[in-house]
């Protein structure tokens, strides 16, 4: 059975890095971020490079979207291998 991962975060930097490398290794990937056009990009090169990709537009922060990812989830591949928990945001300031 092709292992499946979940990645959060996955438009840009690690996220993004972490599709390719498991897409190169031929897993399923349901990918999340909360930018559509970034995602459905990343989503099409990881299509590229052999993967199953199930691209969802998801803010972690709102718990019926969550609810929604893992469902998508589950219904398309039944099984999560490998969950990457990657969304974040960083925010930078002055100190004072």
């Amino acid at each position: 059975m092709t292992p499946t991962a979940v990645i959060t975060g996955a438009s840009a930097g690690i996220g993004q890095a972490t599709a390719f490398l498991l897409a190169k290794k031929g897993y399923n990937l349901v990918l999340a971020a909360r930018t559509n056009d970034r995602l459905e990009a990343v989503a099409q090169q990881a299509i590229e490079l052999g993967s199953q990709v199930l691209a969802i537009p998801t803010d972690v922060t709102d718990v019926k979207q969550v609810n929604n990812l893992v469902e998508k989830a589950l219904d398309t591949y039944t099984q999560v291998d490998i969950l990457i928990n990657n969304a974040g945001i960083c925010m930078t300031a002055p100190m004072s």
